[in-house]
């Protein structure tokens, strides 16, 4: 389909960056085209102001290879001009289902960088539920850039700076804790030394002053031993996370941390905002930078720097790294005022930066989300409890047969996952989101349960026909005209696939394209139930249903990897 896309584009100059916005209609509108397939591009209103030049342009100008007419339909009320493309059906149904030949094309994005800043939890701190969000859809919006052929590099800024840190490491001194230990669960053991430390500070001062103390130590690299704990402290904490990413079907291609971006840096930074006259002294000692007539301190009135410099440092520095063409940082609603201060201090303060390259991508927050017992201190704690109840489920469900061929934790672990990430992908990322379990792990509702079960179905039907060669299959489109309407719609899904993705891209929504998939899952429960293979006496409709079938499941199983899910091919 991507092929078609390409030639309407290189044929008309006002579509030259439209090749993913051209759009399969929905059924309905199918049908008043006789079921002649089509794709359509509604025209922006800059182009739509020359309706009458653009259709003498139309005129002649595209192979009949692909379109066989073209349509230019002008605005009626609240409904835009679209231009509508009516393709070749045989020529659409090959390149829709043939499992062969269908060569990958330059993207037109290549020479375009994306930086995504995703995950980002602090070492002082539990991974949790909250940090989910943000870890699940900055994958899929690196997945998305890169499927579409964009340049990407995924990012983990970790916080590991900052005075709590001298916390920690008391904590980790008054609770005795042996290397051993820190490296069999770092994360969780870190979290209680900052408890314990926390908790000794608010009863005794000089607690607190031995963890200023000790950072200040280990900013100034004073201490040799406690610096290279520390460097130790962060790779077990790297390689736990790595245990839940994987889970999750994430990772990352840079790991960064907060202290890399050391006082050199930062002070330089500062350096140049005094030059440009971006920070101004205030009467109590502080420095501050003004944004949208907002005050917004950059410098304590006893000299330390707050966060905002070291993020201004950060982005400089990746800017002179990365040549990004954008950098989008997936962080919470809440940082908004943050990242509207560094993106505009940033874009002032050096000129081959522009705001446009900048993106702060929100997402409400998830609440509900704990165990059956109310715990939800870590997400690991979560992701166990979604593999747990998927066990309970299949050791009581009348339908589950026994299979020694299979991993079972691997595919109750793999069943729970999906669970919790669809049901948190589905929805709108900038609402807030009230998690359920009796949502989250239906098989019959729009659940990622639902995903995996219809890819499971897929092969197994395909594995029943697996002497078949596909690739000597040629498809053929008056066999599908001839089928029940139930074969057209699961073609017309599969061609949304491209746009479906693009649209995603485009409103770094991953809810466009679950909801897609689910759609795809119901026209492919619909055709099967419809167009059934086993029974059918007919050997060329077996073999076309077929073709039908395996490109749904490619499909599905690229749509859910997108997704950063682990399809099964039995559960």
């Amino acid at each position: 389909m991507i092929r078609i896309r390409q030639a309407i584009c290189e044929q008309l100059p006002q579509l030259k960056n439209a090749c993913y916005a051209l759009e399969v209609p929905v059924r309905r509108q199918q049908l008043q085209n006789a079921d002649r397939p089509t794709v359509e591009w509604v025209l922006p209103s800059a182009v739509a102001q020359q309706e009458g030049k653009l259709l003498n342009s139309l005129k002649n100008r595209f192979e009949e290879a692909y379109v066989e007419n073209v349509q230019l339909v002008p605005s009626a009320g609240r409904s835009a001009a679209k231009i509508v493309f009516q393709l070749q059906p045989q020529v659409f149904v090959e390149q829709l289902l043939q499992t062969k030949g269908n060569a990958s094309h330059p993207s037109p994005f290549a020479a375009e960088h994306i930086v995504v800043e995703y995950s980002s939890p602090n070492i002082a701190k539990p991974f949790h539920v909250g940090h989910l969000r943000s870890t699940i859809i900055g994958n899929v919006l690196a997945n998305l850039h890169q499927h579409l052929g964009y340049r990407t590099t995924r990012l983990n800024y970790l916080g590991d700076w900052g005075t709590q840190f001298g916390l920690l490491a008391l904590g980790v001194q008054l609770l005795n804790v042996s290397d051993k230990e820190m490296q069999l669960s770092p994360i969780e053991t870190l979290y209680k030394s900052y408890v314990a430390a926390n908790k000794a500070a608010e009863q005794n001062p000089e607690i607190a002053q031995q963890a200023r103390d000790l950072f200040s130590a280990l900013e100034e690299g004073t201490d040799k031993t406690m610096a290279h704990q520390w460097q130790q402290y962060r790779k077990y904490t790297v390689d736990d996370l790595s245990k839940v990413y994987s889970r999750l079907g994430v990772h990352f291609d840079i790991y960064e941390w907060e202290s890399q971006y050391s006082q050199q840096h930062i002070q330089e930074v500062l350096e140049k905002l005094r030059i440009s006259g971006l920070l101004q002294p205030e009467h109590d000692g502080r420095e501050i930078v003004v944004v949208d007539g907002r005050r917004i301190p950059v410098i304590k009135s006893d000299g330390s720097t707050l966060y905002l410099a070291r993020d201004i440092a950060a982005l400089l520095e990746r800017l002179s790294r990365f040549h990004f063409s954008r950098l989008l940082y997936v962080v919470d609603n809440g940082q908004a005022d943050h990242f509207n201060a560094l993106f505009k201090t940033s874009a002032a303060l050096d000129d081959r930066l522009s705001l446009e390259q900048l993106q702060h991508v929100k997402f409400g927050r998830i609440h509900g989300m704990s165990t059956r017992q109310g715990k939800a201190i870590f997400l690991k704690d979560v992701l166990d409890e979604a593999r747990d109840i998927m066990r309970e489920k299949r050791n009581f469900s009348p339908t589950t047969r026994e299979n020694y061929n299979l991993d079972d934790e691997h595919v109750c672990d793999i069943l729970g996952v999906s669970a919790v990430l669809v049901n948190v992908l589905k929805q709108r990322r900038q609402r807030d989101h009230e998690f359920s379990w009796q949502q989250a792990l239906q098989v019959n509702g729009d659940t990622g349960i639902k995903l995996q079960y219809t890819h499971c179905r897929l092969h197994s039907l395909l594995h029943n026909f697996s002497e078949v060669d596909l690739d000597d299959i040629k498809p053929d489109w008056k066999h599908f005209a001839t089928e029940p309407a139930d074969a057209l719609d699961l073609l017309y899904a599969l061609a949304r696939f491209d746009q479906s993705i693009w649209q995603s891209k485009e409103q770094l929504e991953a809810c466009v394209l679950v909801n897609y998939l689910f759609g795809l899952c119901n026209a492919t429960s619909r055709a099967l139930k419809r167009l059934p293979v086993k029974q059918e006496p007919s050997l060329q409709k077996q073999l076309q249903r077929l073709l039908l079938f395996y490109a749904a499941k490619r499909t599905l199983r690229q749509g859910m990897e997108l997704l950063g899910l682990r399809p099964l091919d039995q559960m």
